[in-house]
């Protein structure tokens, strides 16, 4: 029989795996009846909306289907019963996919009662210790720990067995534009490249930046010198350039930041002037207007 500081020690090693965080002696939720791993249909598993993996890569899904035909589902998946007699997918959605595309009829699964609270946590924890997470995926997935569970970054780097800078470093890219994520979640941009676009302040700039590094293939160390390059110029300019109605440029960058564009307010000396929304392409331009709350009508 494990004693209490064993316990106590199990419950907090959540880096070491998913038995640690559900221990078999003191079970977060229930369990069913049986206690053991049981095989369910494919048909009555239901994918978790809270899933915190947005995007599954298909060549990844393809080797890890070819895994399983050769050795099966080995670890088997969490799941919760819902109310119409079906279940919801905890943790292992990735295994249920990669086993629907190598055919099985049926998979193993744990079954256990869980609160939400508790099958977002489980979920999210159980992604996270997977190094195969999209860097934007597992930043969100800290943020929502973080929010939904009062984890400081220290504490969550403990529960995780990660670093407290990796982890501050991925929350930061919830900083960049949506164009910019979108990019980093579909693996068009790096988790380096994201951290060097972060270094700059004017998001045009850093959206024109992102697109060339998608157009020309650009290395981290290709954008570290444009960047280097660019602020050395910046700072020269500054020096001799007159400053701006301060409201006016703060109400500038606010209004990029919001559009996830460039925005230029161009002013006249009896206060007229115009406003400048820059688009790059017809689908960012009906994103825009959509944004602005334009539709047409055909009525």
């Amino acid at each position: 029989m494990r004693n209490g500081t064993e316990t106590g020690k199990k419950r907090m090693a959540l880096g070491q795996g998913l038995d640690a965080l559900l221990p078999l002696d003191a079970p977060l939720g229930r369990t069913d009846p049986s206690g053991q791993v049981a095989y369910v249909s494919m048909d009555a598993l239901l994918p978790n909306p809270n899933q915190p993996r947005r995007l599954f890569v298909e060549e990844s899904l393809a080797e890890l289907s070819q895994s399983i035909k050769e050795k099966g589902v080995i670890q088997p998946l969490i799941v919760r019963p819902t109310e119409d007699g079906s279940y919801q997918i905890v943790a292992g959605e990735r295994r249920w996919r990669a086993a629907k595309m190598a055919g099985f009829q049926a998979v193993p699964v744990i079954v256990r009662t869980l609160s939400d609270s508790e099958s977002l946590e489980i979920s999210l924890i159980e992604n996270l210790q997977r190094e195969n997470l999209n860097p934007l995926d597992e930043a969100e997935a800290y943020d929502t720990l973080i929010k939904r569970f009062s984890y400081t970054h220290e504490i969550l780097a403990q529960r995780l067995g990660k670093d407290r800078t990796s982890i501050t470093n991925h929350l930061r890219l919830l900083r960049l534009p949506e164009p910019i994520k979108e990019d980093l979640r579909h693996e068009r941009l790096s988790m380096g490249h994201a951290r060097t676009l972060l270094a700059l302040e004017s998001l045009p700039t850093q959206l024109t930046l992102s697109r060339k590094i998608v157009a020309q293939s650009l290395s981290v160390r290709d954008l570290e010198k444009i960047v280097q390059n660019y602020k050395k110029k910046q700072a020269g300019t500054q020096k001799k350039a007159p400053s701006r109605d301060s409201e006016l440029s703060i109400l500038e960058r606010s209004l990029s930041r919001h559009l996830s564009t460039k925005v230029i307010i161009r002013t006249k000396g009896n206060d007229s002037g115009k406003l400048e929304i820059h688009f790059h392409s017809r689908d960012e331009l009906d994103r825009l207007l959509e944004t602005l709350g334009y539709s047409e009508d055909f009525s």
